[in-house]
Order: structure tokens, then sequence, then C-alpha cells
């Protein structure tokens, strides 16, 4: 049986603006025991800053402790290269 996930596609400016929103997506799925990943789809950001960042990783923090995995999809460009350099590949899986 393949293991059920979820998608959230991410906005063009993933920033303390966007936090509300990712909020509320986010309390959904971890609400919902079946679902086993969060799939964050980065194809149309742009731009992230550090609140981006801290959203992911307390993302991170809330799946792992309902045995939930985040994976990052999707990304490329200017978006890859501030996950790399704040080593978010060792938080979350990145594809």
């Amino acid at each position: 049986m393949k293991e059920a996930s979820m998608t959230i596609k991410l906005p063009e400016r993933f920033d303390f603006s966007y936090h509300k929103d990712f909020y509320n997506h986010t309390a959904d799925i971890l609400a919902k025991s079946s679902l086993k990943e969060v799939q964050m789809d980065f194809s149309q950001v742009e731009y992230l800053d550090s609140s981006a960042l801290g959203m992911l990783v307390m993302l991170q923090k809330k799946c792992a402790e309902v045995n939930k995995r985040v994976v990052v999809i999707n990304v490329s460009g200017v978006a890859a290269e501030i996950l790399q350099i704040a080593n978010m590949d060792k938080l979350v899986d990145i594809r």
C-alpha cells in the first residue's frame, strides 16, 4: 500500500506574509493520521527568507512528533541555493 501524502504548493514569495496560510495548511495535515508525508512544492518559489526557513523547521519538528516526513520537491534556482546554504537537506528530504 502506498503511503498517503499531501502536497502544499508554496507561493512565489515564501516569507512571513504566508505564515498564517502555512500554519492553516499544515495544521490540517498534522491532524490527519493517514498522511505520512508532507510534500512542499517549491515549483513557483522565487523568493524565501529566514521566516520561511523557520516555518520549514517548525513543520519538520511537528511532523517528526507524529511520525510524518517532510519532503521538498521541485526546488530550483535561488530557492535551492538558499536551502543548500541553510543545510536544510540535513533536516528534510529534498528531491
